[in-house]
C-alpha cells in the first residue's frame, strides 16, 4: 500500500469520528433542555466537529487528489485555524468565572484576514506556519485558562471531580504534544517527519480527543459558574452568621448533595455568594469546597461506624456521604491526607 493511501485512510478516521460526535451533539441539543451556557457549549463543540471534519477532508485531498485540493485550499486554510479557535471558545465558556468575561471577536477576524493574504500572495507556506502556530498557541492558552479556573472554582463548587476538568486539560495537552510536529512535516513535505507512521501519530489522537470531549459534555462532567446578583440580596447578619451557618450545616446537611454550589447555600440562607465565602474563610479558615468535603469525610466516617450500614460496601457509603463518585472521594481524601502530613511537620 502506498504512503499516500495509508495517510488518506488514517485521515479519514478522525473525520468520520468528528461527524459521529457532531450528530450526537445535535441530537442532544434537539431533545434535551439546557441552560443558555450549556447550549452554547454544545453549539461551539458542534461547530468544532464540523470544522474538524472539513480540515481532515482537506488533508485527504492533499495526499490523494492535489487538483481538488487546489480548489479546496481556501476552506482548508480557514478550517486549520477555526478548529483550534472553536475549541478555545469552548474552553472559554466552560471556564468563565466572571460575569463579564467576553471572547474577543478578533479571534475570528484574524483567520479570515490571513486566508485573504494567502490567496492574494500565493504564499502556500504561510498555511503551514499558521497551522503550527494555531495548534500550539491555542492549546497553551486553553491550559492556562483551565488552571485559572481550577483556582477560582474551589470557592464555588465542592464537586472535586467535576471541577477538576482533568479531561479537558488532557485533551489540550494531547493536542499540543502530538498534532503540530508530524502534520507540519507533512505539509512542508519533510521526509523525516512526513512518513506514514508519523502521520498516524498526528492523526490518531484526534480519534480519542473528539469522543472524550463529546462524552464528558453529554455527561455534564463540568461546572459552569453562574453569576448571582449580589446587589439584590441582603448580607448575612454578622452577629448571627456563624451560629446560623453551623446550625444549617448540622441540621440541613447540604453537603449530602453531590452537586452542591455556594450559590445553593446562599439561597437557603437568604444571602449572597460573597458573604457566604467571606464567612467560611473567616470562621473556618478554609474555602467553601474544602469545608464541604471535610463534612463529607466526617459523614463517611459516621456511616462506616453505624451498625445500620454495616452491610453496605464502601462505594455505597461514599455516595451516601455526598461524594459524586469514588474517584472524587479519593481525590479529596488524598488532599486531606497530604494537608495532615504537612501540618504534622
Amino acid at each position: 500500500m502506498s504512503r499516500e493511501l495509508i495517510q488518506a485512510s488514517v485521515f479519514s478516521i478522525p473525520a468520520a469520528c468528528a461527524l459521529v460526535c457532531l450528530v450526537m451533539l445535535l441530537l442532544d441539543i434537539s431533545f434535551s433542555r439546557k441552560s443558555r451556557e450549556e447550549r452554547q457549549l454544545r453549539f461551539f463543540l458542534s461547530l468544532t466537529f464540523m470544522v474538524a471534519a472539513l480540515s481532515w477532508l482537506g488533508l485527504m485531498f492533499q495526499v490523494i487528489a492535489p487538483e481538488v485540493f487546489i480548489r479546496y485550499s481556501v476552506v482548508f486554510t480557514l478550517t486549520l485555524m477555526f478548529d483550534q479557535i472553536l475549541i478555545y471558545r469552548f474552553v472559554h465558556i466552560i471556564t468563565a468565572t466572571e460575569r463579564h468575561s467576553r471572547f474577543n471577536r478578533l479571534h475570528f477576524v484574524v483567520p479570515v484576514l490571513l486566508t485573504v493574504v494567502v490567496e492574494l500572495t500565493g504564499y502556500a507556506i504561510l498555511t503551514s506556519v499558521v497551522f503550527v502556530v494555531y495548534n500550539t498557541l491555542y492549546p497553551v492558552l486553553g491550559i492556562l485558562r483551565i488552571h485559572r479556573y481550577r483556582r477560582s472554582i474551589e470557592d464555588y463548587s465542592a464537586d472535586a471531580q467535576r471541577t477538576s476538568l482533568n479531561w479537558l486539560l488532557l485533551m489540550q495537552a494531547l493536542t499540543l504534544i502530538t498534532i503540530p510536529v508530524p502534520l507540519f512535516g507533512m505539509l512542508f513535505n519533510v521526509d523525516v517527519f512526513s512518513g506514514s507512521w508519523l502521520s498516524v501519530q498526528g492523526a490518531l489522537p484526534a480519534f480519542f480527543i473528539y469522543p472524550i470531549l463529546c462524552y464528558n459534555l453529554l455527561s455534564d462532567n463540568y461546572v459552569i459558574v453562574t453569576p448571582d446578583d449580589d446587589a439584590e440580596l441582603p448580607d448575612i447578619d454578622s452577629a448571627m452568621a456563624a451560629k446560623n451557618f453551623a446550625h444549617y450545616l448540622r441540621d440541613k446537611k447540604p453537603y449530602l448533595n453531590p452537586q452542591l454550589r455556594i450559590t445553593d447555600v446562599a439561597v437557603d440562607l437568604h444571602s449572597n455568594r460573597c458573604s457566604i465565602s467571606a464567612l467560611v474563610n473567616r470562621e473556618y479558615g478554609m474555602n467553601f469546597s474544602r469545608l464541604i468535603n471535610r463534612c463529607r469525610l466526617k459523614e463517611l466516617n459516621r456511616l462506616r461506624l453505624s451498625p445500620d450500614h454495616s452491610e453496605k460496601d464502601n462505594l455505597e457509603l461514599v455516595l451516601m456521604a455526598g461524594f459524586s463518585s469514588y474517584r472524587s472521594y479519593l481525590r479529596v481524601k488524598r488532599e486531606e491526607d497530604r494537608a495532615t502530613v504537612l501540618k504534622e511537620f
